[in-house]
């Protein structure tokens, strides 16, 4: 049986945050001083988590992203990875990260089977990037990221935010970078998760982002395939993607879901319902774990509403609990 929604989107793709841990403290991600970590008590063990990919892995699931949180800060991550790339049904294996630990695991994790690698990067000014990442070094993440091309992750996709009156003047710069690296940058849409408070003004939509990088270089559009991402090549060599989940959804081709690190799973990162499968995966109870997400997947909406609802909120939940 393959698990599919509603409206014909056949479920492959699981987001996996196995940690709300981070050691740096993203405005836009865990910015609150009372912020409160999940208990550990709570917090699904490795064993659970593969329980679930290779229970779903029979009904359909390829691919998984390993997130946090800060992925890199929990013990074991290869040997855990290893153990998901033996599950003959998966496909790829992938990890967002904030790049800050590459150095010490890259090799590692390329030699467990991740076959790429995102890389969070809202910033090529020091002082911007300490200030938006709680005071860490712009020149330490760019030698990581020189290092784990070195360990042959390919491609590396740099995520960048863009928000208006920060960083929005650093868009050429980005596409330079780029180039210089063989990386591909990809800017995203400001998103109302978590984080500093969110309103549509502060958005600094796709199309605005690619009329800036036109002004500097000529653009031919590479998208041939059902990628959230817009993805073009640049004049000067580089390859930029765009990603615009609040004013260019790209939900009719949405294939995931979001298992959190305490057991809680989303249907949709732009929706505030989630369900507690915490003892279900305890359990092991196979029959109802698969009843379950088939009653998730019905909840799924055809589109998110942020563009009829500007004022949109979300749950109060951060991006480090929800999974990057």
């Amino acid at each position: 049986m393959i698990l599919s929604d509603n409206f014909g989107r056949v479920f492959k793709y699981l987001r996996v945050s196995i940690t709300d841990r981070c050691n740096y403290k993203c405005k836009y991600c865990s910015p609150y001083n009372s912020f409160k970590h999940i208990d550990h008590n709570r917090v699904l063990r490795y064993e659970d988590i593969l329980y679930i990919i290779s229970t779903l892995a029979r009904y359909g699931l390829k691919k998984v992203r390993i997130t946090g949180g800060e992925p890199l800060v929990r013990k074991g991550l290869p040997e855990f990875i290893s153990e998901i790339n033996r599950i003959k049904e998966i496909e790829e294996i992938t990890v967002t990260t904030n790049g800050s630990l590459l150095d010490k695991c890259g090799v590692q994790l390329k030699k467990a089977g991740v076959k790429r690698i995102n890389i969070s990067l809202d910033s090529l000014q020091a002082d911007k990037y300490a200030f938006i990442t709680g005071g860490f070094d712009l020149d330490k993440i760019i030698e990581n990221i020189k290092f784990a091309k070195k360990c042959g992750f390919n491609p590396i996709k740099i995520n960048t935010v863009m928000i208006k009156d920060f960083n929005d003047n650093e868009i050429l710069d980005f596409c330079e970078f780029a180039e210089s690296t063989e990386t591909i940058v990809r800017f995203i849409e400001f998103m109302p998760v978590g984080g500093i408070e969110w309103n549509y003004d502060k958005v600094l939509s796709g199309e605005s982002i690619l009329k800036i990088i036109s002004t500097q270089y000529k653009v031919s559009n590479l998208n041939n395939n059902r990628s959230p991402s817009r993805d073009y090549r640049l004049s000067n060599g580089a390859t930029i993607g765009i990603i615009s989940p609040v004013t260019h959804h790209f939900c009719e081709f949405c294939d995931k879901l979001r298992l959190m690190a305490d057991g809680n799973i989303k249907p949709c990162l732009l929706m505030n319902e989630e369900v507690d499968l915490f003892n279900i995966i305890k359990d092991r109870d196979d029959n109802r774990l698969i009843n379950t997400l088939i009653n998730i997947l019905k909840l799924k909406n055809r589109e998110h509403i942020i563009l009829q609802e500007r004022s949109f909120k979300n749950n109060g939940k951060p991006m480090s609990s929800i999974g990057g």
